[in-house]
Parts: structure tokens; C-alpha cells; sequence
């Protein structure tokens, strides 16, 4: 068979292109060294939302330095993703990076090359989260060490929260994140919340598996509970004028607020 007689043997179509599906569009910048984000988001798409994203090198170690780091890639990044495709909101998934580099400077680089969409990140959504819920007194689990810690409470308080207390685990190593067992997160809530003075409770970094035992420790301890991943889904959602209904998942991604 030549050419000719292929172009004789082929039928050729036409199409009218299809409308893009009618869910939320979020594009995604996760670290190289997250093992958690993408199962978590796995329960909480569903038909709502899809998903595209890239990844980033981290370096290993949870140390300011290699977290401010990450600003050098976040622009290379986002611009892999979905190349082509409207994105309705561009996120940014690291909360610690998110403290040290600074929301505005994230916001910026997510952005670079695209139109003026919304942004967001874990941290500034955990902040908008709690003003949602109508919290006020913050307690902290978090995994990271003294010089990530003392920052991300300095500026929870310069938010004009007040931080109840806060329990760290001290990880430097990156891919120790994910291996925090649940027992874990509930012997820090029960320290947290043991003076009773707590509005919510936030579960800081998307590595830490902890959206799955989100209801069940809100039953347990009758505090809300905002995760680093929670947060992000919900205030990508919320940034484009949608309710994350999630059922099973907390007060926050209820749907009933």
C-alpha cells in the first residue's frame, strides 16, 4: 500500500470540540518528596473538581533554607501544568515553604505566565479556614522542627490568632512526613485540647496522612480539625465560588457550611 491508496483507505472525520467538563479546574505544585497529597485529594475530587499537577525538587531536610529554596522552581512548575488548559486556581502544596517563602511571593511565582487567576497554598488556606469556622483559638500538631515552628506561630499571631498550643514531632528528614502513625496525632490532640480552650485544630503539613482520621478525631474530641490538604481543597473550592462537599471528611468539608 503507497501513500495514495492509504489516503483512499482512510476515512477522515470531523468533530465540533467539546466544552471543557463543567468541575472545578485546580492546578497543583507538590514537592518531589510528598507521598500523601494525591491519595488524600483522591477521596476529597470526586465529580466537584479535577486535578492536574506537577512536581518540584525538594531538598531533604526541614530546614528554612531548603524550604526557601523551593521559590528558585515554583514558576518552572507551574507552568507544566495542564499546558494548554485553563486552570481555575493554581495551588501551591507545602505549608512550611508557604510560611518561610511568604503567600504573596508564592501567589506571584504560581502565576507567572498565566492570566490573573486565583491562588492559594496551605497555609494561607489553613488561615481562611479557621476565619470560616469562625475559630479563633488555634492549637497546632505539627511535625516540623523549633525553626519552622517558631515562624509559622509568629505569623498565625501576627494573623490576629491566638495559638492555644502547640505539639511538634521535630522531623527534618522529608520522607519521615507520611510514617507518623495516627496514634500520634491523637496523643497530641489529647495535650492540645486538655486545658479546653481550643477552637480548631490544625494539623499542619500535606505529608502527614491525617485527612482519613479527620471525622473520626472530630467525634472523638468535638474540635474541628483542618489539615494542611483539607485546607487547600477547600479554599481551592472556595476561591472559585464552589462548597466542597465531602461527606465523612469534617465540619469544613461538609458542605454544610
Amino acid at each position: 500500500m503507497n501513500l495514495e491508496k492509504f489516503n483512499e483507505f482512510e476515512v477522515k472525520l470531523t468533530f465540533e470540540p467539546a466544552p471543557r467538563p463543567e468541575r472545578v479546574h485546580i492546578g497543583l505544585v507538590q514537592l518531589a518528596n510528598d507521598h500523601t497529597l494525591e491519595t488524600d485529594w483522591s477521596h476529597l475530587l470526586r465529580e466537584q473538581a479535577a486535578l492536574f499537577s506537577t512536581r518540584i525538587f525538594k531538598k531533604n531536610g526541614m530546614t528554612p533554607e531548603a524550604l526557601d529554596a523551593l521559590a528558585a522552581n515554583i514558576s518552572d512548575g507551574a507552568v507544566l501544568v495542564g499546558d494548554g488548559l485553563s486552570m481555575d486556581v493554581m495551588a501551591f502544596a507545602c505549608t512550611s515553604a508557604s510560611v518561610v517563602i511568604g503567600e504573596e511571593k508564592v501567589s506571584e511565582l504560581l502565576t507567572k505566565g498565566r492570566n490573573a487567576i486565583p491562588t492559594t497554598n496551605p497555609w494561607a488556606a489553613a488561615q481562611a479556614a479557621f476565619k470560616h469556622l469562625g475559630a479563633k483559638n488555634v492549637a497546632v500538631f505539627s511535625p516540623y522542627p523549633t525553626n519552622v515552628n517558631f515562624p509559622l506561630c509568629k505569623q498565625l499571631i501576627d494573623a490576629d490568632f491566638n495559638v492555644v498550643g502547640l505539639t511538634a514531632l521535630g522531623i527534618m528528614d522529608d520522607n519521615m512526613l507520611h510514617k507518623v502513625p495516627h496514634g500520634t496525632f491523637e496523643e497530641g490532640i489529647e495535650i492540645l485540647i486538655k486545658d479546653g480552650n481550643v477552637d480548631v485544630i490544625f494539623m499542619s503539613c500535606t505529608s502527614l496522612r491525617a485527612v482519613e482520621k479527620i471525622q473520626y478525631l472530630e467525634s472523638k474530641y468535638g474540635v474541628p480539625i483542618v489539615t494542611s490538604n483539607s485546607a487547600l481543597f477547600w479554599h481551592s473550592m472556595h476561591l472559585c465560588g464552589k462548597k466542597s462537599v465531602c461527606p465523612g471528611y469534617g465540619k469544613l468539608l461538609s458542605g454544610d457550611i
